[in-house]
């Protein structure tokens, strides 16, 4: 079942293949379509689904219950995560880069901040929880799209996703009997 995706995403693809489409400045154009084109790939599948994520309610929970330090103590933590990578780039290549974001500390990183979210709630107001559990959702979902890409056991499948979505693809990933994952590391050493 090959029809995961967004029109708007293969369309454009198709008219960079044939010069067509200026590629925008987004990492969807300058990494994916880039690296499809040099693969040889006709097509491109886009898995991106869209999801609820309450973050005005986190905020609202925060302030109405004088906790909203420890918000601004999760949003410090994506900022400095922001600020790292934005160094770790200045002075190393994209392909450094990639792998750097990949690596296990820095996809631990970005995902235990997701679950500091958790701690702002309590029974009958979840606001945190509910949050990653929105988070989750989405991203199983987009799972589930690459998953159905899958024709054979010998299916190849490379997947690229922002930063905020690895660490949860990849457990999804992991917990699938039917695949075997691959780091950009070990794609890397081979």
């Amino acid at each position: 079942m090959r029809e995961a995706g967004s029109k708007r995403a293969a369309q454009q693809y198709a008219d960079y293949l044939a010069g067509k489409y200026v590629l925008s400045a987004n990492e969807i154009d300058q990494l994916g379509y880039r690296l499809a084109k040099q693969l040889g790939h006709p097509v491109i599948y886009s898995v991106d689904v869209d999801g609820d994520f309450p973050w005005k309610r986190v905020e609202n929970y925060a302030k109405a219950n004088g906790r909203t330090a420890e918000l601004d103590s999760v949003n410090a933590g994506w900022g400095a995560l922001t600020t790292e990578l934005g160094a770790y780039l200045r002075a190393h290549t994209v392909l450094e880069t990639l792998q750097f974001m990949n690596a296990d500390p820095r996809v631990r990183r970005d995902v235990g901040l997701y679950f500091a979210l958790d701690r702002l709630g309590e029974p009958w107001e979840y606001a945190g929880p509910d949050l990653l559990a929105s988070w989750y959702q989405r991203n199983i979902r987009i799972y589930h799209k690459v998953a159905a890409l899958i024709d054979s056991p010998e299916e190849r499948i490379l997947v690229i996703y922002g930063a905020g979505h690895l660490g949860w693809l990849r457990q999804d990933a992991a917990s699938d009997t039917m695949v075997t994952p691959r780091t950009l590391s070990e794609l890397l050493t081979h």
